[in-house]
C-alpha cells in the first residue's frame, strides 16, 4: 500500500508539472509584459499564502489591499517611467501600522511578518524580473531550468536512496544523498545551459554556478519547511495537486532570484 501511495503521489506531481509548466515558461519568455504579469500574480498569490500561514486570523480585505499596494509601490518604477516618492512608502508604513493595531497584543509580530512577507514574496521574486529585463528573458528560462533540475533530482534520489537525514526536525525528507545529487545534476545542467544558450561562462564558472544555485535552492526549501513546521502545516496551500501551494512550489525559486541576477552581473551571459 505504501509503495502504491508513493507511486500515485509521484504520478500526480508529474501530471501537475506537465500541465502548469509549459504555460508558465511560455509567458516568461513571450514578452516583457507577460514576464512582469507572471511574477506579479506569483508574488500576490504567494504573499496571500504566507499571511494565511503566519497569522491565525488575518482580515482578508485589508490584507489583500495591503499586498496589492505593496506590489504597486515596488513594481511602479518598472512598469511606469516614474519613481515612487519617499512619501509614498511612508504613507504605506502608516497604513501598515494601523493594520497592525487590529491585533492589539501582537502589533510588532503582525507588522514584522508582513515586512518579511514583502521581502520573501515580492523582493526576491522581482530579482527574476530584473534579470529578464536586463539580461534577456531566455536567461530566466535557463536559470529556472537549473532550479527545477535541482529540485527534481534531489527529490527523486532522496526518495529512493536517501538514508542520512540533514535536518530531520525541520524537513524529514531532506537527505545528504538528495542534496549531493542535486548539486551534481545542477552542475551538469549548468554546463548544458552554457552550451544550449551560447553563454560565455567557462567550464569552471558553470560548475561553480551549478553548485551555488543548488545550495541556495536547498536553503530556500529548508527555510519554507521551517516556517511550515513552526506553524504545524504540511503544505502552504493547495495550488497544484501533489505539490501543495505556491510557496511549496517556488520556495527554492524565490531565494535563488538575487543569486541569478548577481551571477549575470558578475560573469555575464
Amino acid at each position: 500500500m505504501v509503495n502504491s501511495s508513493r507511486h500515485t503521489d509521484f504520478e500526480l506531481r508529474i501530471r501537475s508539472v506537465l500541465i502548469a509548466l509549459p504555460p508558465f515558461l511560455f509567458l516568461v519568455i513571450f514578452r516583457d509584459w507577460t514576464l512582469l504579469g507572471v511574477f506579479l500574480v506569483l508574488s500576490f498569490m504567494s504573499f496571500l499564502e504566507f499571511i494565511r500561514v503566519v497569522l491565525s486570523s488575518p482580515s482578508q480585505g485589508i490584507t489583500t489591499f495591503l499586498i496589492v499596494l505593496s506590489l504597486f509601490l515596488f513594481y511602479c518604477p518598472t512598469i511606469f517611467p516614474i519613481g515612487v516618492p519617499y512619501l509614498g512608502w511612508y504613507g504605506f508604513f502608516l497604513v501598515l501600522i494601523l493594520w497592525g493595531f487590529l491585533d492589539h497584543g501582537k502589533i510588532a509580530e503582525r507588522i514584522g511578518f508582513f515586512l518579511l512577507g514583502m521581502v520573501y514574496c515580492i523582493v526576491l521574486p522581482f530579482s527574476w524580473v530584473k534579470t529578464g529585463l536586463t539580461f534577456g528573458r531566455f536567461t530566466v528560462l535557463g536559470f529556472a531550468l537549473l532550479v527545477w533540475l535541482n529540485d527534481i533530482s534531489a527529490y527523486l534520489v532522496g526518495k529512493k536512496w536517501g538514508r542520512h537525514k540533514i535536518i530531520p526536525r525541520i524537513s524529514p525528507g531532506k537527505s545528504w544523498e538528495g542534496l549531493i545529487s542535486g548539486i551534481a545534476f545542477t552542475c551538469g545542467g549548468a554546463i548544458g545551459v552554457r552550451f544550449l544558450f551560447s553563454l560565455s561562462w567557462t567550464v569552471t564558472q558553470s560548475l561553480a554556478i551549478g553548485a551555488i544555485m543548488a545550495m541556495v535552492a536547498f536553503l530556500g526549501d529548508i527555510f519554507e519547511s521551517a516556517i511550515k513546521r513552526e506553524f504545524q502545516l504540511k503544505d502552504s496551500g493547495h495550488f497544484l495537486p501533489g505539490h501543495g501551494g505556491f510557496l511549496d512550489r517556488f520556495d527554492s525559486f524565490f531565494l535563488a532570484g538575487p543569486v541569478v541576477y548577481f551571477i549575470n552581473s558578475w560573469w555575464g551571459g
